[in-house]
């Protein structure tokens, strides 16, 4: 009813009061579209999200794999051309062969940062073999020993001892 205490059917044609109930069934229903999307989108997205995470660790856990096969073939293959740091090789192909047995074992139980500290040890083994054994160096830093300073109080110490060895040297001194 309107003010007027006519009905609204009498006012407006029929065709119109139906147009009006169509636009507001339609506004409704675009309301409960936006509302069911938005609900997809607060479960679709996290789910996404943890899917994408977990590809990001099944990839880098592969990436680390076929590093360490590749530094496993280069060792075996230095080895080979290099005879004088054949212990140093050996030496680096028993870790990655130890890494290996602990990669098949537990690879699919490991957490994203045991994977990371394995890698960056296989980059630091693959550092070693590109800047050192791929030449033909050794890695490990030969240290010599001066043995003048040690001679020489040996020598003092065992000096009196030494010229009544000596008679030859003796004959020359008073004493």
């Amino acid at each position: 009813m309107n003010l007027d205490g006519g009905r609204l059917d009498d006012k407006f044609p029929k065709t119109t009061l139906l147009k009006k109930d169509y636009i507001a069934y339609l506004a409704i229903a675009l309301f409960m579209l936006v509302v069911v999307f938005e609900i997809m989108l607060v479960v679709w997205l996290p789910r996404k999200l943890h899917s994408s995470i977990m590809w990001e660790d099944q990839i880098a856990n592969e990436e680390m794999v076929e590093l360490e096969d590749l530094l496993r073939a280069y060792m075996i293959d230095v080895r080979k051309e290099h005879k004088q740091i054949e212990g140093e090789v050996n030496l680096i192909k028993g870790s990655l062969d130890e890494i290996a047995g602990y990669l098949r074992e537990h690879r699919d139980r490991m957490s994203r940062s045991q994977t990371d500290d394995i890698y960056r040890q296989l980059k630091y083994f693959e550092s070693i073999y590109r800047s050192k054994i791929k030449h033909g160096k050794s890695f490990i830093g030969s240290e010599r020993l001066d043995t003048s300073k040690c001679l020489v109080k040996i020598l003092d110490l065992s000096g009196p001892a030494s010229d009544k060895a000596n008679p030859e040297k003796n004959a020359g001194t008073v004493k």
